[in-house]
């Protein structure tokens, strides 16, 4: 049976991206019954993504919720019958339909996802995390949002797969009520446990057992030893086993005291197959993957609008899609990039990273930010210099009136004067630095010399200010 579960952790307390890629690609396990760690063998798979890439995505977010991350579970047999079809091939396939429901909306090129797997405990787990954000907007973006629409739309993709590999069924009302499956079950106990599950089943059909006091009875014949009773469980040791085992369900509850209750499961197990008829489970997948893609395209609909429909939108997908190959070409080529580089902390398990052609998608949004810094930076720059243009003709226009100035001075002749400059530049500093008013004897000199001084003055702090900024590695915006 294929059963899906979000994580409740999103980088919100910390951590980052190196929390859920560290677990998932760890070589060790804990056990905490045991109060162990346990080699993982086999090593965890990469099935698409990287690690490391994965990893600086998410922290270079920032929103308070980073990340979004879940697992798709298998049982024991069910493993079995995967591998019956082809392991490689439906684990192909099952992956297509994970992502295709968590990024339905989502355009292709922004699809974004690590998807690893475990088989260390005798079944398939398929661990995934994705950023929480739509890169084609540039916006944050939850695929789970609050409310119980996601939990019925994992359910759909559950449904359709157990169908579709006959798979059993996790909320067949008799499965679920009688007993109740752990995930998370060292191999070692989980045969025994899908085992006893399956026997204390058949002894209540078969009138056996008609309580949970029976029930006990019976396992202590079998040779089991009784270590603890709870309300909703009873724990018990197999014959020559180390650990005891607990087992939880309706019938192993302190309320099941007769097998009549159970009577209306059989019921509503026949109305549940009905509800699993291949038709009825196509159509609540479908309905479900509109659901998630209406609900981004009303979430981003203007930016959406506006980026989708622009008249070079083909015309930029193919510039992107070809920049994106260039990048993977030198992502290829580089020996320390990714997964193969020696300080990689998952290297236990680089082998097993694949590179593909994410690689450039998943930069896209870094190489954009850099264009634009470059765009501003170039914008800043040309400010500056139209203002360098305009105080060097102001200069030219304040050296000419000088220069005339003088000239009139020449032929008043009889006039002292306090102050008189050793060339055009030095009268205009003086004149800017002073704030001094000079007295000519010719009122339309004085008029244009104190005009100019106080263009001077306001050139003089623009150009300090572009100073400034230029040795902060910050661009000049005038006030």
């Amino acid at each position: 049976m294929a059963m899906h579960g979000f994580s409740k952790h999103s980088g919100s307390g910390g951590g980052g991206g190196s929390g859920p890629v560290d677990y998932f690609m760890s070589d060790q396990y804990y056990d905490k019954e045991a109060g162990a760690w346990y080699p993982r063998s086999p090593l965890p798979e990469v099935i698409e993504g990287d690690p490391e890439l994965m990893i600086q995505m998410i922290d270079a977010l920032e929103h308070k919720h980073k990340y979004t991350s879940g697992v798709l579970s298998f049982t024991h047999s069910d493993t079995e019958k995967l591998k019956l079809n082809g392991l490689s091939e439906a684990i192909g396939d099952i992956t297509g339909r994970l992502k295709e429901m968590l990024f339905a909306g989502i355009a292709p090129e922004h699809q974004h996802i690590l998807i690893v797997a475990q088989t260390h405990l005798q079944r398939l787990e398929l661990h995934y995390v994705l950023p929480r954000h739509n890169f084609e907007v540039d916006r944050a973006w939850n695929p789970a949002p609050p409310g119980e629409g996601k939990y019925r739309q994992f359910d759909a993709l559950t449904d359709f797969i157990n169908v579709k590999y006959g798979l059993d069924d996790p909320r067949d009302p008799l499965r679920a009520r009688a007993t109740k499956e752990s995930l998370w079950e060292p191999p070692d106990q989980k045969p025994t446990r899908e085992t006893l599950n399956e026997f204390f089943k058949q002894a209540i059909i078969e009138g056996a057992i008609d309580n949970r006091q029976d029930l006990i009875e019976l396992a202590k014949k079998s040779g089991f030893e009784i270590t603890r009773v709870g309300d909703n469980y009873v724990s018990m040791k197999p014959p020559g086993g180390e650990k005891a085992i607990r087992l939880k369900g309706e019938i192993y509850d302190r309320q099941f005291i007769s097998r009549d209750q159970l009577a209306d499961s059989k019921t509503k197990s026949a109305e549940r197959a009905a509800y699993l008829s291949k038709p009825a489970v196509a159509g609540r997948y479908k309905q479900a993957l509109r659901e998630r893609q209406e609900f981004v395209e009303k979430r981003f609909k203007k930016a959406l609008g506006i980026i989708r429909s622009g008249k070079n939108h083909s015309a930029t997908q193919r510039y992107d899609s070809a920049k994106r190959g260039e990048i993977f070409e030198i992502l290829s080529s580089d020996p320390n990039n990714g997964a193969g580089n020696n300080h990689n902390s998952h290297s236990n398990n680089k082998k097993l990273v694949k590179k593909h052609d994410g690689f450039g998608k998943e930069i896209d949004s870094v190489i954009a930010r850099a264009e634009r810094i470059i765009s501003d930076r170039q914008r800043s720059t040309h400010k500056a210099d139209s203002i360098v243009y305009r105080g060097a003709k102001l200069l030219a226009e304040g050296t000419a009136v000088v220069k005339t100035s003088h000239r009139r001075l020449e032929t008043l002749g009889s006039q002292t004067y306090a102050f008189v400059p050793s060339a055009p530049v030095d009268a205009m500093a003086s004149l800017g630095e002073s704030g001094g008013v000079m007295e000519s004897g010719d009122p339309e000199a004085d008029r244009v010399l104190n005009k100019k001084r106080s263009e001077f003055g306001s050139l003089n702090n623009k150009l300090r200010q572009i100073e400034a900024a230029n040795k902060n590695g910050d661009s000049y915006s005038p006030t």
